[in-house]
């Protein structure tokens, strides 16, 4: 998977060949396409592979913050690409440009979003626990905060002059901040 992830970074999805992946990988063509088939399920698998890797690192990440508001800063930066060459955005980039035809792999990509939307619901119930957040609909925010990011992500990934990464987190966390911020209390006396 590494391999596949490392190849599509440098070649880009579109131009990556199996030949390209079986050498880095130190394996034949033939050996991977016994596997894999085809390269879009290739793609796939290293797409599930790098989601799930982000997703542990993510986790391992939040578990050391203590803070609803740090933890969903924390989900933003992890969330957007790194940049245009960010390899986990490629592989989207692929699936985007030549989405998957059967009902299994589809499965699989929403599995992807639905993983992403159980770490920020966490994050949102806590806070709202704690009363750090306003009371808000979570699986409705959810989706709402998931596809914004996806779009700030495209952005990021065209090379936009108007967004940098930089710029896209402070997006997305003002938006966040508008429906999470708690109602001032009234001063009693």
């Amino acid at each position: 998977m590494e391999a596949a992830i490392d190849a599509v970074a440098e070649l880009g999805g579109d131009r990556v060949r199996m030949v390209d992946i079986a050498a880095r990988a130190g394996m034949s063509t033939g050996h991977i396409l016994y596997f894999f088939g085809r390269k879009d399920a290739l793609l796939l698998e290293a797409l599930r592979w790098s989601e799930q890797d982000l997703i542990e690192r993510l986790r391992a990440s939040l578990s050391s913050l203590r803070s609803p508001g740090r933890k969903l800063a924390r989900f933003v930066e992890f969330y957007l690409p790194t940049g245009t060459s960010d390899p986990r955005w490629i592989l989207w980039t692929q699936v985007f440009a030549h989405p998957p035809e059967d009902e299994s792999s589809r499965l699989a990509l929403d599995s992807f979003d639905q993983a992403w939307e159980a770490e920020l619901g966490e994050i949102v119930r806590d806070g709202m626990t704690r009363r750090t957040f306003a009371p808000v609909d979570v699986k409705q925010f959810v989706l709402r905060t998931r596809l914004l990011m996806d779009g700030l992500s495209v952005d990021v990934m065209m090379g936009s002059l108007r967004l940098t990464r930089r710029r896209a987190m402070n997006v997305a966390l003002q938006a966040i901040d508008r429906e999470l911020r708690p109602e001032p209390q009234e001063l009693e006396g």
